[in-house]
């Protein structure tokens, strides 16, 4: 969003959707596939690779909700791998994007086949993942994966996401990055 431009609440809100997606596919993007399918330490919830499932699955619902044929890819809490996810989770928050600024653009509080207003679904869908981001990175961390400062600053919003097809932003290299514990 840029400094001084006028404030348009429902193109920033559009804005920080799309911003939350692209943090969603960032961390699917950047997770090692090592630990993707474990089960937690304790034996309790879901592995990494469920939650993402799950938070592709309600993405999905709405989007389907909403009008997306065939809409976003449905995705295999057992098999699915975090480039899978990271492009399902760029589709459906193309999906979604375009369902709530179609919405807007036309000044209906409602889209048709959605069960809240626009503005309630896209906080909703914002809110769920920021969620299950954070179970992520807990899971992540309790199964020894050390995140680097340069995915820290991009998952926290403080560094620019790079929009580019493998969801990746630019790293630093192995041997110079700083590793940071959430």
């Amino acid at each position: 969003m840029a400094a001084g431009r006028p404030l348009d609440v429902e193109q920033e809100l559009i804005e920080a959707f799309r911003h939350s997606g692209m943090v969603t596919a960032y961390l699917a993007s950047v997770l090692p596939a090592t630990i993707w399918h474990t089960a937690p330490p304790d034996g309790r919830g879901r592995s990494i690779a469920a939650i993402v499932a799950h938070m592709q699955g309600v993405r999905r619902t709405f989007a389907r909700m909403g009008g997306a044929r065939p809409g976003p890819p449905k995705l295999d809490r057992r098999s699915v791998t975090p480039a899978e996810a990271s492009g399902a989770f760029r589709q459906s928050t193309d999906n979604l994007t375009q369902l709530f600024e179609s919405a807007f653009a036309s000044r209906r509080p409602r889209s048709q086949g959605l069960p809240r207003r626009v503005v309630d679904m896209l906080t909703y869908v914002m809110q769920h993942d920021a969620h299950h981001r954070g179970q992520i990175c807990m899971l992540a961390s309790d199964l020894g994966h050390e995140f680097s400062g340069d995915d820290t600053m991009r998952l926290w919003g403080w560094k620019k996401i790079s929009a580019n097809p493998a969801g990746r932003g630019v790293r630093r290299p192995a041997a110079r990055a700083r590793r940071t514990r959430l």
